[in-house]
């Protein structure tokens, strides 16, 4: 849990799901639902990438929007069972030598859990626990948020912490389903399913670490609505891309290092992000022995996982690879600007 990506976590979910026969559509924003009476028949997409609109019809449509639980709800014209309230947490970034210690931390505030926990080269620092009522696409920390996590973290530092120190801020909203209480801690971190209308069914609430308790309640209930036989959900034993054959490959790493002529480090690295996939990746550089180079001012990096992001993970932007498929936007000083025209240059032709 403590090491988790979501960045990478969401990527090897829609391939594995696409791996099953799921059609993926990135950058479709859905703008209206179909109705025939009563039932929801369907959506309106809109392809936000190359433009136009299209109709798509389903049996049983799923709600999961997260913090836009509310928005989207709003698009069927009925008030929603439930409301879904945006709580954002701030997380600082600051190099490992910054932080002498061997393990994590965690501590409690007044107001949130505070953990120092290490990534990589890295130390991530979180969380603040406070509401966001601005652009949901884009949570930013304020300043009193950075100020909030440096002094807590700085109470129990020989060593204290300031701003230079800090490589890199990053935001998230947790959606949280309203209750009676106004300070969104109070707020359930549970998730809850609900049919609102004929065709249509929300999950709304919860967090990564129960995502497919999440998907199994809320597939079941779909599957309420279906007048066919379905069989049981078996997601518990479903691996995700890469895990398959991941710990025997880890065992044969400095093998393997030996055979792609890389250093060790960098197999780790590639295992720990891709798991097996990792050797597509060494494919690459097989064929292309420079895309086994590490980013100029990204060396964390090699190039390979760029030209893979654009080839394998539907990455068609610069920002995509540097803040979604790889974390470079958080991870340096300079938020990804020095290596970003090498990035373009070997995205493009991909």
């Amino acid at each position: 849990d403590a090491q988790m990506d979501d960045a990478r976590y969401v990527a090897t979910l829609v391939r594995t799901a696409a791996g099953y026969g799921a059609h993926v559509a990135n950058r479709a924003r859905v703008t209206a639902f179909l109705r025939e009476g009563e039932r929801v028949v369907g959506v309106r997409v809109r392809d936000v990438e190359g433009g136009g609109e299209y109709e798509v019809r389903a049996k049983q449509v799923v709600n999961a929007t997260g913090v836009w639980t509310d928005d989207t709800q709003a698009l069927i014209g009925e008030r929603g069972q439930f409301h879904v309230r945006a709580s954002k947490g701030i997380h600082l970034v600051v190099p490992k030598d910054r932080i002498h210690s061997t393990t994590g931390l965690i501590l409690r505030t007044e107001k949130s859990v505070l953990f120092v926990i290490p990534w990589g080269r890295h130390w991530i620092i979180g969380t603040t626990d406070t509401d966001w009522d601005l652009d949901k696409a884009h949570p930013a920390a304020s300043s009193a948020d950075i100020d909030y996590l440096l002094e807590h973290v700085n109470s129990v530092l020989n060593v204290p912490l300031g701003r230079d120190d800090v490589e890199g801020v990053y935001a998230g909203l947790r959606p949280l389903l309203a209750g009676e209480s106004d300070a969104t801690s109070k707020l359930s971190r549970e998730h809850t399913v609900a049919h609102p209308v004929p065709g249509l069914v929300v999950v709304a609430g919860g967090k990564y670490t129960t995502y497919r308790v999440m998907a199994k309640d809320a597939v079941d209930e779909a599957v309420h609505g279906l007048d066919q036989r379905v069989a049981q959900c078996v997601t518990e034993e479903v691996p995700l891309l890469g895990a398959e054959g991941y710990r025997a490959l880890w065992n044969a790493r400095a093998r393997i290092a030996a055979r792609a002529g890389l250093h060790v480090v960098r197999v780790e690295h590639l295992l720990n992000r891709y798991g097996s996939m990792a050797e597509e990746l060494l494919g690459l550089i097989e064929g292309d022995a420079r895309l086994g180079e590490p980013l100029a001012g990204a060396e964390d990096y090699l190039r390979a996982e760029i030209v893979y992001a654009a080839s394998h993970e539907g990455a068609r932007h610069l920002d995509d690879v540097l803040t979604r498929r790889t974390r470079i936007s958080i991870e340096t000083f300079d938020r990804g600007t020095r290596c970003a025209r090498e990035c373009a240059d070997l995205m493009a032709p991909v």
